[in-house]
């Protein structure tokens, strides 16, 4: 989606805390306990680790961070965890830069620069009207909106202090090259209700740091990964990766994995991509994992675990289409078998099988989850949409072989015309949540 049009409508969108909560956590509990049943006693920092996601996925919704600062755990992780521990080792500038529009004055309070990792801490005061919860949230501009960064705009929740509200960014750099001495083009283009301009160029000093050539890659079928470098900072670590993708994966998803010495998973990390470019018949992608903590004295070495979760277009079939009919995937070993649909009375309904040969130990409500969102009845003129499926029920046919039952309520369309719907099937969500996995990468931390 873009950016822009979020820009616009970010503030009219709610979001309930306790579905917020619960999604997350529904969420991790299935992932994690399909990825490994033992291992139950990481659920509740897995809960900090799923909002983490969210939270470097580049774009949160105020509403959506104040949520989030509020919750037990993820609040904790919520915190610039990098500039606690540079605070604590002196190493922060402090900065007093301001800028004042439409009475309202920014002022920047400090910045670092470690390893690959930027933050930026402000206050803001004046005539600021808070929400109704007390609250205040800031959109703001990086990098002048470079359009060769992948991120250039984002929202920052702030909290409420004595004498007005204080926030702070935390990105990564999103060039591939460090410099020592930078500065950080930094606007802020709306804080809570009032639009305007409040700019700066901060000032940032790149705190020492060791780059570490790498150069191991995994391969598989079309799919290459390789590490490239580590960059070692004060209080952060930076992996540098490169991707190369077949020519039909230009919207392909890289992941990277990292686990410790003792096989646990390093949570604290955000992913961006650097560069994204053809070369012959491959895709190009340049990318950096940032960890969010020092991992030198805490590993004696890292495990990445590259994945690629391969990108599906949305299939269809037509209502007229000889059934049963397969519909599979051109790029990978994903199907749906549509077994039967029936019209009758006011209701539509398709009996189908998802592919069982790779549950990839997924549990079972993952599967149920595919069949309720991603097997639709839509419309032909808006079936490239996505949108809320139609209303329907879902019934399990048969659990073991995932065979499943969806009956849409067709009672408020008028009079049904069948070559004016179609199935839709979304391999992509199947695609996304089971990506390819690649072999293990192990790097030494000296």
């Amino acid at each position: 989606m873009e950016k822009n049009l979020f820009s616009k409508e970010y503030e009219k969108i709610e979001v309930p805390k306790e579905d917020v909560v619960r999604a997350i956590k529904m969420g991790v509990r299935q992932a994690d306990l399909a990825k490994n049943p033992r291992k139950k006693r990481v659920f509740v920092f897995s809960a900090a680790a799923a909002a983490a996601i969210l939270i470097s996925s580049g774009f949160i919704f105020p509403s959506m961070s104040k949520v989030m600062a509020e919750m037990p755990l993820v609040g904790w992780f919520y915190r610039d965890l990098v500039g606690e521990q540079l605070a604590s080792q002196k190493l922060i500038t402090q900065l007093k830069e301001t800028a004042s529009y439409k009475g309202i004055d920014v002022a920047i309070k400090s910045a670092y620069f470690d390893g690959a990792v930027i933050g930026v801490t402000f206050d803001v005061k004046g005539n600021v009207k808070a929400d109704e919860d007390g609250g205040l949230a800031a959109f703001y501009e990086i990098f002048d909106g470079d359009k060769r960064i992948e991120e250039t705009k984002e929202i920052v929740h702030l909290e409420r202090v004595e004498n007005g509200f204080t926030g702070h960014i935390q990105l990564s750099y999103p060039k591939s090259a460090l410099p020592t001495d930078t500065t950080f083009p930094l606007e802020f283009k709306s804080i809570g209700q009032k639009k305007g301009s409040w700019r700066f160029n901060v000032p940032i000093k790149q705190l020492p740091y060791e780059t570490v050539l790498i150069n191991k890659d995994s391969v598989k079928d079309d799919f290459k990964v390789q590490i490239d470098s580590v960059i070692y900072g004060k209080s952060s670590t930076a992996i540098n990766y490169t991707a190369t993708l077949p020519s039909e994966g230009n919207h392909d998803d890289v992941r990277i994995e990292l686990y410790d010495d003792k096989g646990n998973p390093i949570h604290l990390t955000t992913d961006m991509g650097l560069e994204k470019k053809k070369a012959g018949d491959s895709i190009l992608v340049k990318g950096r994992t940032n960890i969010l903590q020092p991992l030198k004295g805490k590993t004696s070495f890292v495990e990445i675990r590259p994945q690629v979760a391969i990108s599906e277009p949305f299939q269809f079939v037509s209502l007229d289409k000889e059934i049963p009919v397969k519909v599979k995937s051109d790029r990978q070993n994903l199907s749906v078998l549509l077994e039967k649909i029936t019209l009758k009375d006011k209701t539509f309904t398709i009996d189908f099988q998802v592919k069982n040969d790779d549950k990839r130990d997924r549990e079972f409500m993952f599967f149920h989850d595919f069949a309720r969102n991603d097997v639709t009845l839509v419309k032909e003129s808006r079936k490239e949409i996505y949108e809320k499926p139609m209303k329907h029920t879902i019934k399990t046919l048969d659990k073991q072989k995932l065979r499943f039952r969806s009956t849409f309520d067709i009672s408020n369309l008028g009079e049904f015309h069948p070559d004016k719907y179609m199935v839709r099937v979304n391999l992509g969500s199947l695609a996304m949540n089971m990506p390819l996995e690649l072999a293990p990468v192990k790097i030494e931390v000296d």
